[in-house]
């Protein structure tokens, strides 16, 4: 604190080039979608707990599924990576505030309810706010990530997330924010799975150059994805159920704090395909992980993305088959869209 002013004034040095600080700050702007994982968690939990009412405080405690991630992809770039100095301190680092920050919120926090059309206005926004953080974040390392994420990727989210829509399992008519016309899934969802491939696969193309044994499997390295952003996905979707961002179809029981058993296999079965197929096109034209992409190699992907959704709909039908079997509320639902689109084409 300076006798002049008053003010509290960190000394320079925190700062300096090769401080802690300095260190702290580049690896949080390059690696910023990891850290993602830490802010994503710790701003859910403070709206679980401030912004519904009542409080969501049955889900504080899923904080721990995104966390888990920011924690294991620092440590194991701490222990791993060249070039990092205070590799314990980092260590210690990202423990410290994945368990302090959640301590802290749950201890001090204060009610402040959003509810209603206002908390689903808020969920789309942030939806943008994110995508443009990744963009950004994509444009910094390699302007053709971009179009690998905004372009195939979003590609195939728009698919996905107008797909289930169509075949009923579940509805998005109150996020009315940012709806376009002929589509019923509005922009912001079909962004989120831009936003969550891109996460996912930063985390795991990092861990790739750590662990070579994951680089050497396609397989793995898919199912790693899907692993990721599907422990994101248990802590925003019953978040986003509660707050009524989508309305699941009746018959579909709830499985995880409001949310069916049906949406998580649908998200490892959509998101493990695609990412297999990003790696077997990485391997085609011999690059690396996180390496510029050809537009060669931008075009094969996306003229991959119907197979691809092929073979996503035939993971999650045979999964939720064996795990429901031929009656259940899964298949049923398969069966009333069947009906309805052979009404349709029959009818004209």
């Amino acid at each position: 604190m300076t006798l002049r002013t008053g003010e509290i004034e960190l000394p320079r040095q925190a700062w300096a080039a090769d401080s802690f600080g300095a260190q702290l700050r580049s690896e949080v702007v390059s690696q910023f979608p990891v850290w993602t994982f830490l802010i994503y968690g710790l701003l859910l939990l403070n709206c679980a707990l401030t912004n519904f009412d009542p409080p969501q405080s049955a889900t504080a405690w899923t904080v721990i599924f995104p966390l888990s991630v920011f924690v294991l992809m620092v440590s194991a770039r701490a222990l791993r990576a060249p070039f990092i100095a205070n590799r314990l301190l980092l260590v210690l680092f990202a423990v410290g505030v994945s368990v302090v920050f959640p301590i802290l919120n749950l201890a001090f926090h204060r009610p402040s309810p959003v509810q209603g059309p206002t908390l689903l206005v808020f969920y789309e926004l942030s939806n943008f706010l994110w995508a443009g953080l990744m963009m950004w974040h994509a444009a910094s390392q390699k302007r053709q990530h971009v179009a690998l994420f905004f372009g195939s990727a979003f590609l195939y989210g728009l698919c996905l997330e107008n797909g289930g829509i169509w075949l009923g399992f579940f509805d998005e008519s109150l996020l009315n924010l940012s709806h376009i016309p002929g589509l019923p899934a509005p922009m912001a969802t079909m962004l989120g799975w831009s936003v969550v491939l891109y996460m996912g696969t930063f985390v795991v193309w990092r861990l790739r150059e750590y662990f070579p044994l994951l680089r050497s499997s396609r397989a793995l390295s898919a199912v790693l994805v899907a692993t990721v952003a599907t422990l994101l996905d248990l802590q925003i979707d019953p978040l986003a159920t509660a707050a009524g961002a989508w309305v699941w179809h009746s018959s579909l029981p709830p499985f995880f704090h409001g949310v069916p058993l049906l949406n998580f296999v649908a998200w490892m079965s959509a998101i493990t395909p695609f990412s297999y197929a990003m790696f077997r096109v990485q391997d085609e034209f011999r690059q690396r992980d996180g390496s510029r992409w050809s537009n060669a190699a931008l075009w094969r992907l996306a003229s991959l993305v119907p197979f691809v959704l092929l073979m996503a709909l035939i993971c999650f039908a045979g999964t939720m088959y064996l795990i429901e079997g031929a009656n259940g509320p899964t298949w049923n639902i398969f069966y009333e869209a069947s009906h309805r689109i052979l009404t349709l084409v029959t009818t004209r």
